[in-house]
């Protein structure tokens, strides 16, 4: 075999992107940590041998540890990602970093994140952790490659240039160990890499018969030795930095489709019943075809599915036209560059090809569908918080005595009557179905209900939707329609069961009620779902609560972080009193744990009841980096009306402590009411709120007058002109709706117009409780373009019924609440 004559073998350096140099103009250099293997330094103390050892240990970790310095700065590639300005990526970096919560940014830290919702701060921190999956994978693979002597500058390029996880693993997967060697390794293993390059960077000719050997199968001919000089060119192409930044580019304009089928596949008698009753329920996407651009979160997770039960084949359509815009790029790149010659041509068109349909092709395609499914998981996310938030804002029904009945056929309506306060004052078991034959102790059921009713002055029930409940309506209906129960005026509501028996068998139900029945606290747990919804709800995991939308096709982990994240944005807005809070409700508090929780209450105990917020650094446990979190979402103040005198003669007390005003702007708030003339005594009083609200303050020369910014100085007047202890939620009320009959789903016809309630959003519309038994659905289509959240007063028109499937038709009419 004959030497061959090319001078000029080395690698040609890799010329940054447009898009990389733009990068580059974006990034501060003073921020952007340098790429190394090396530990940071530190200092040196003398400490005793334990803490010696820890800060060895330390050292140790750090030293070994390879820093990876990708081709992007964590706020850019999120201001990107999420379409932010880059100084608000950058703040919100360094308010998460910081340690804050969700809560206190989009309530107290709104001239950082301009004006970002709690919604969004949400997916932002989503993202942001994305990114750092990425940049910890980035780390990990580098390391990986330098253990394995395969780093070279041209593959680190690649790795740290890599802007999702699947890029990543396409440029890494042909170097994991213990993976099936790649096509282009093969090749390299037969000494091709050289002739490959050469022809590839075009700087000499290369005669392929020079590296035929007749004893090895692979380069037996020509033809065979070309093949492998095509697969490492092909690999080149295919991993070039610059390309694929190109085409990261040129998928966000290109129209993909998704097609799916019936899928083929062998199977047994037993399987093949599975499969048919599976393809009734997937019976929309047997032949079904979609842009990417249209298709909707709900449909991509219900392909997913069926792709995973084998009913479904999936495929991505790519157009031509991304094929023809990559053997371009390709040919401006590497093709046109340098002397002609034929064979060269003829292989790097192959390349080319190769290139293209075995690797860059399939990649778009997994990317596409990548995307996709991260898309529906975050929206599916989105819907299930949606309506967690609004099922825990529903507005409280205070101040009024509730029978809880949890319905129920030979065990019985087992009943709980709460106070105006929630404790529960009697119970008891009715049995109205089984005795329904017997007027004898049928008599004494309708006289237990309404002796308990009349004792307390009751005239609200909250009626369990499970088991036996329209039974249940039906008889309360006629005992209301017959007036046995004059002279109170009796209405009823169905309440959301789901939840109610696992939190009636929890630690926390038995600590509240050692000695007293399940069920009984299940009908407990229903009445206060009405009194006070927020503070029952809590008790119960959000995925037991029965809402959502595909929430088993999402990680767990990630689903329950974003619900927690609500449920401490829900209690965090309402505002809890330190005085009086439970520990389970102390617990969701942004900032607090259940531990710290509990040493609120131990301190509470111990010390009797808190005059201010600022007792909380009392606490053990709570430091000032946990009050800043906490302090502006409790409120301190009398216990009682009449106590409020004595209280705020207390100089430690301030009306403040029951606003939203956080303790940090106490002195702008103070300089605010001063400035109008008022006294900081009379917060939250008619004439106080009136004289705020009357003058004509603007709200930047206050934040410049007293060295605070624009949204801090309005939530303090927000603040000023509100009652103390104010609850938004009065703002948008959404009373449960309150029935004194029922209808029967035999009983619609199309075209009835009805009024019901919405008890569950999706991306493809809403049910509605019409007070049938059944919900009725509201297509996405026929919302009438309305805004439909849980809890929503809606005017329906049915628009067909089908009785054997209880399938109701709805269309929106209009909003009534």
């Amino acid at each position: 075999m004959s030497s061959l004559k090319s001078p000029n073998l080395k690698r040609r350096k890799t010329q940054p992107s447009k898009a990389g140099t733009k990068r580059a103009k974006l990034e501060i250099k003073d921020e952007v940590p340098s790429c190394s293997t090396a530990s940071a330094p530190t200092k040196k103390v003398k400490v005793k041998n334990e803490e010696d050892t820890k800060i060895k240990k330390a050292k140790t970790k750090e030293s070994v540890k390879t820093v990876c310095d990708p081709q992007w700065t964590e706020y850019e590639l999120l201001a990107e990602q999420y379409s932010l300005q880059l100084n608000v990526a950058k703040n919100v970096i360094e308010l998460f970093e910081e340690g804050n919560t969700i809560p206190f940014i989009a309530r107290y830290r709104r001239n950082a994140t301009n004006n970002m919702t709690a919604e969004e701060l949400r997916a932002t921190k989503e993202t942001y952790e994305e990114i750092l999956t990425l940049k910890n994978k980035m780390t990990t693979v580098i390391k990986n490659l330098e253990k394995s002597a395969a780093l070279t500058e041209q593959l680190k390029r690649a790795v740290t240039c890599s802007r999702t996880i699947e890029e990543l693993e396409y440029v890494y997967a042909p170097y994991k160990t213990g993976g099936k060697r790649t096509l282009a390794e093969r090749a390299k293993e037969l000494g091709l890499e050289e002739p490959a390059l050469t022809v590839l960077n075009n700087t000499g000719k290369v005669n392929l018969y020079d590296f035929i050997l007749e004893n090895k199968d692979e380069l037996k001919d020509v033809s065979a030795v070309e093949k492998g000089i095509v697969h490492i060119i092909a690999s080149v192409m295919a991993t070039d930095t610059e390309i694929l930044s190109a085409l990261r580019e040129l998928r966000k304009n290109t129209n993909f489709a998704i097609k799916t089928k019936k899928a083929v596949t062998k199977s047994t008698k037993n399987a093949a019943e599975n499969k048919e009753s599976n393809e009734f329920k997937f019976e929309n996407y047997l032949d079904f075809e979609i842009s990417v651009k249209y298709i909707k979160p709900h449909q991509v997770l219900a392909i997913n599915r069926g792709e995973n039960l084998k009913v479904l084949s999936v495929k991505v359509v790519v157009p031509e036209s991304l094929s023809h815009k990559f053997r371009t790029l390709c040919f401006n790149k590497w093709v046109n560059k340098g002397e002609k010659w034929p064979q060269r041509e003829n292989i790097m068109k192959q390349a080319i090809e190769d290139a293209y349909s075995r690797l860059v092709e399939p990649l778009v395609k997994r990317e596409v569908r990548s995307e996709l499914k991260q898309k529906a998981e975050r929206a599916s996310c989105d819907v299930f918080s949606t309506n967690l938030k609004h099922l825990l804002l529903a507005t409280p029904l205070k101040g009024k005595a509730i029978l809880g009945i949890d319905p129920g056929y030979s065990n019985g309506c087992k009943l709980a009557l709460i106070s105006h306060v929630g404790t529960l004052v009697t119970s008891g078991v009715i049995y109205p179905h089984k005795h329904r034959n017997n007027n004898q102790n049928s008599e004494k059921d309708i006289t237990m209900l309404k002796n308990m009713l009349l004792k307390y002055n009751c005239e609200l029930i909250a009626l369990g939707n499970g088991t036996a409940c329209r039974q249940t309506e039906e008889w309360l209906t006629n005992l209301i329609e017959s007036r046995v129960f004059s002279p109170l005026d009796i209405k009823y509501t169905v309440v959301r069961e789901e939840g109610a028996s696992i939190y009636s068998c929890s630690p926390e139900a038995k600590k509240e009620f050692p000695t007293l029945d399940p069920n009984i606290i299940s009908a407990v747990s229903l009445a206060r779902r009405v009194q006070e919804p927020l503070s029952e709800l809590i008790k119960i995991e959000p995925k037991h609560l029965g809402i959502g939308m595909y929430q088993h096709d999402v990680k767990k982990k990630q689903l329950d972080e974003a619900l927690d994240d609500v449920v401490s944005e829900c209690v965090s807005f309402v505002g809890v009193d330190l005085n009086t809070a439970s520990q389970c409700l102390l617990r969701h508090v942004a900032g607090l744990s259940e531990k710290k929780a509990q040493q609120i209450i131990d301190h509470r105990s111990k010390n009797g009841p808190f005059t201010s917020r600022k007792q909380l650094l009392d606490v053990f446990g709570i430091g000032e980096k946990v009050f800043l979190q906490c302090a502006g979402f409790l409120r301190v103040g009398p216990l009682t009306t009449e106590d409020a005198t004595t209280f705020y003669k207390n100089p430690k007390s301030t009306k403040l402590d029951c606003t939203n005003v956080h303790p940090e702007s106490y002195d702008t708030a103070i300089n605010i009411i001063k400035k109008v003339g008022l006294k900081l005594g009379d917060v939250g009083e008619t004439n106080f709120i009136s004289v705020i609200k009357d003058k004509l303050l603007k709200v930047s020369d206050l934040s410049a007058e007293f060295g605070s910014n624009d949204h801090t100085v309005q939530l303090i007047l927000d603040a000023l002109t509100k009652p103390l202890n104010y609850d938004f939620r009065n703002d948008c009320p959404k009373e449960p709706v309150f029935k004194k009959g029922l209808t029967s789903i035999g009983d619609l016809a199309s075209g009835s117009v009805l009024t019901g309630v919405v008890n569950n959003v999706t991306h493809f519309g809403c049910f509605v409780d019409i007070g049938v038994g059944t919900n009725g659905l509201i297509h996405v289509s026929k919302c009438n373009g309305l805004n439909l959240q849980i809890g929503h007063k809606v005017e329906v028109k049915v628009i067909n019924v089908d009785i054997g499937k209880k399938r109701i038709g709805l269309q929106a009419l209009k909003l009534l609440m």
